[in-house]
């Protein structure tokens, strides 16, 4: 293996790391991020970054990156230790008392470091993989990179108005106008993303489901109930029965708030594994390197435990 081929080798597998640290950030701060335009980019931009993971790794096996047992180990090392990078400020949040509007403003800090050295890291492997003459690896690295500047330009955009909102809770400052932290619903419609030429998308943004601010779903609640004819006792069973139905019309499918946790999630090893049969996985690893058959066994552990899958990562 030429060095050119090992130091691209070698910055695919930081970059590796690094996405997987991005994956736990982002999982993190969306299991308590209100409905918005905040949430709905960092759940658009989570869904990216797992097909990036899945980029880099599958690039690493193109290249012939193998390791021994001990090379094995490391990496096992490194991916778990990209994910743990991820959760480290979460336990902060257990001793410092913080507002939901700070919070979402310390989120959107901790979001744009990440993102601006994602977009420092890509920007240097495509350098690097344009002298070695690696233009597969170069395609990759600028399609990455656009999506990481996509989203920290928004994260920018969003800045000022989160700032905005903790300075009218904790400072009390007045006289600004509204839309400049809280913009009304005919503003606050998704920005549509520029073109692009064709082959130049890494697979487009990624489209999330429409989530509706509590302020609106709030108004809509409050009409349908003064509209409703009421009894001298109040509605009818019908007509609090349809004002339910018509509350859980208006209800959007998130995440919702967990308690956090240090937990790892690992990707699946490769696109459809976890539709394969066992029998299917074992005779592709034993074609597979080292590197595989670690992720192989690590997601096996950490889901189905599947014996024969389990020993195949051995041999």
């Amino acid at each position: 293996m030429s060095s050119a081929t090992e130091t691209i080798i070698f910055y695919l597998r930081d970059a590796e790391a690094q996405e997987q640290a991005s994956l736990s950030l982002l999982e993190g701060q969306l299991r308590g991020a209100p409905p918005g335009r905040y949430r709905s980019a960092a759940r658009r931009h989570l869904d990216e970054t797992r097909r990036h993971a899945h980029q880099v790794a599958e690039r690493l096996i193109d290249l012939g990156a193998t390791r021994g047992p001990v090379g094995t180990i490391v990496t096992l090392g490194e991916a778990i230790a990209g994910r743990l990078i991820g959760l480290a400020l979460a336990p902060l949040d257990l001793f410092v008392t913080r507002s939901p509007a700070d919070k979402l403003l310390r989120d959107a800090e901790d979001a744009i470091a990440s993102e601006a050295r994602e977009v420092a890291l890509y920007e240097a492997l495509e350098r690097l993989a344009q002298e070695a003459g690696d233009q597969a690896t170069v395609s990759l690295a600028r399609a990455i990179r656009e999506d990481e500047q996509r989203y920290l330009d928004e994260l920018r955009e969003l800045l000022p108005s989160l700032a905005d909102r903790v300075a009218r809770e904790r400072i009390g400052v007045s006289g600004r106008p509204e839309t400049a932290a809280e913009p009304s619903r005919e503003d606050a419609r998704p920005v549509a993303e520029p073109s692009r030429a064709a082959g130049q998308t890494n697979g487009g943004p990624v489209h999330t489901e429409r989530e509706t601010p509590h302020r609106d779903r709030a108004e809509r609640l409050r009409e349908g109930r003064r509209a409703a004819p009421r009894t001298p006792e109040g509605p009818t069973p019908g007509q609090a029965a349809r004002v339910r139905a018509r509350e859980e019309d208006d209800l959007v499918e998130t995440e919702g708030a967990g308690q956090p946790g240090p937990e790892i999630h690992v990707a699946e090893p490769w696109d459809g594994y976890g539709s394969m049969k066992a029998g299917d996985v074992v005779r592709r690893l034993k074609e597979s390197d080292d590197a595989t058959r670690a992720m192989v066994r690590l997601y096996e552990q950490q889901t189905k435990k599947r014996k024969s899958i389990l020993a195949a990562t051995e041999g």
